[in-house]
């Protein structure tokens, strides 16, 4: 049996396959797609989409206030 990494989302702390989240970092007070260096964080489906307290989440990770565009971050 393959083993499967399992990851948490930071905002709804639910844990699910690596696969099934959204990777980003927070680069230069911004948040932006992981492209394979820095700390980074998991965001799953659900909470892009919903957004209740991720603004909250993502201004303490980046420790300034950042604006909610990840969908259009996800579909680049």
């Amino acid at each position: 049996m393959k083993h499967l990494p399992i990851r948490m989302c930071i905002n709804c702390r639910i844990r699910l396959p690596q696969k099934e989240l959204f990777r980003f970092v927070c680069k230069d007070k911004e948040i932006k797609k992981f492209e394979g260096s820095g700390r980074s964080f998991y965001i799953c489906k659900k909470c892009i989409s919903d957004k209740r307290k991720l603004k909250k989440h993502l201004s303490k990770i980046c420790k300034t206030e950042v604006n909610l565009d990840l969908e259009m971050i996800v579909n680049e």
